[in-house]
């Protein structure tokens, strides 16, 4: 008898839908399926309601942050992966998060490899 391959469901949120669109695809090859939503308030909606295993979320988006998300995310214990992207990383969008486990930081533009990359570096137990 076979053992089923759990699952693997991620959450991604950016205000730019071709970005979610290209994400969820690029996760799909990797074995993932992927709710996109297009604010932070839907984000925090999904994540109160659905159990994922991985969150690629922008870092400016309308009604609440990818930071936000993130802190959200951790005062309740969840230490699901975390991958924020952004075309700009201020050192205070860095520092706020310095201490957050299962986070990376992905620069937009970004090729899919980095995407991976940034995955895998979520899903390790450093720090960022």
């Amino acid at each position: 008898m076979a053992v089923a391959k759990p699952t693997l469901k991620c959450l991604v949120a950016d205000d730019e839908p071709q970005i979610g669109a290209l994400v969820r695809e690029a996760l799909a090859q990797q074995g993932y399926v992927s709710d996109v939503v297009v604010d932070g308030d839907q984000a925090s909606r999904k994540l109160a309601e659905g159990d994922y295993s991985l969150v690629v979320s922008d870092v400016m988006m309308p009604f609440k942050t990818g930071v936000e998300i993130v802190h959200e995310l951790r005062a309740r214990g969840r230490m699901i992966p975390v991958v924020l992207m952004s075309s700009y990383l201020s050192e205070e969008i860095l520092v706020s998060c310095s201490a957050v486990e299962h986070l990376a930081f992905l620069q937009k533009p970004f090729a899919l490899s980095d995407l991976r990359h940034a995955i895998d570096r979520a899903n390790s137990s450093v720090r960022c």
